[in-house]
């Protein structure tokens, strides 16, 4: 299959990310896309983690969609879901962007956006299974006065007023949170790499281990390896 008219999508919770044939990427809001904007092509690689009418608008777009969905065993990535599609397409993906750019190797693959998700697989590409917790947003939003995704923080930590106390209190309980698993992840897979992407990943990173991989676009990575294993 030519890669001259290929599209590779990636639908989010908050945003979609779209990278063209010649590797350029491009991202909107989910308030503010629109069908228009995607660049002219005949055949789109899809993950879908919602919105069912704009993989409709999209459909109806392209010569060819596929939509990529879950599978038990792709390539040298085996799940460990008994069934394959309560996995998340994005986690899916990911994992498979994950194994792209480090084969043969333990992997923690940590996307951190409106839901922060963890996945672990091992050496032989066996799925050993996975944590999600809320975002930022979702954990500050659990108190409606207080929703904010702000992730600067004081320069000691702390606060003097209750706002600020609220939102250094819940940026520490999640970047501790995602500590507290790469330090697990890396007691138990002493040559394992870990990954990390997502919207939120950017602004967190200087907070991990030095040693930590950042992809700005795991997901579509994994879309074009995907569609390069079956095509």
């Amino acid at each position: 299959m030519s890669q001259s008219n290929l599209l590779f999508i990636d639908i989010g919770n908050s945003a979609i990310k779209w990278r063209t044939s010649d590797s350029k990427v491009f991202s909107e809001s989910i308030e503010n896309f629109s069908i228009t904007l995607l660049n002219e092509s005949n055949i789109a690689w899809v993950s879908a983690v919602a919105y069912p009418n704009i993989i409709q608008d999209m459909s109806n777009h392209f010569e060819m969609i596929n939509i990529i969905e879950p599978q038990k065993k792709f390539g040298s990535l085996t799940l460990s879901y008994e069934d394959p599609s309560k996995l998340g397409t994005d986690r899916f993906v990911a994992m498979l962007g994950a194994i792209k750019h480090f084969p043969d190797k333990p992997l923690l693959v940590i996307d951190i956006g409106s839901a922060i998700t963890f996945d672990v697989i091992d050496k032989n590409g066996l799925h050993q299974g996975g944590l999600i917790m809320p975002g930022i947003s979702a954990l500050r939003g659990s108190f409606e006065k207080f929703k904010t995704s702000d992730l600067s923080v004081g320069l000691n930590g702390l606060a003097n007023n209750t706002d600020d106390a609220w939102r250094f209190g819940t940026h520490a309980m999640m970047v501790s949170a995602i500590n507290y698993q790469i330090e697990s992840f890396q007691s138990n897979f002493s040559n394992g790499v870990v990954s990390i992407c997502g919207g939120m990943a950017k602004e967190i990173k200087k907070e991990l281990p030095e040693s930590i991989e950042f992809f700005d676009n795991l997901v579509l990575d994994g879309l074009e390896s995907y569609s390069q294993s079956v095509g």
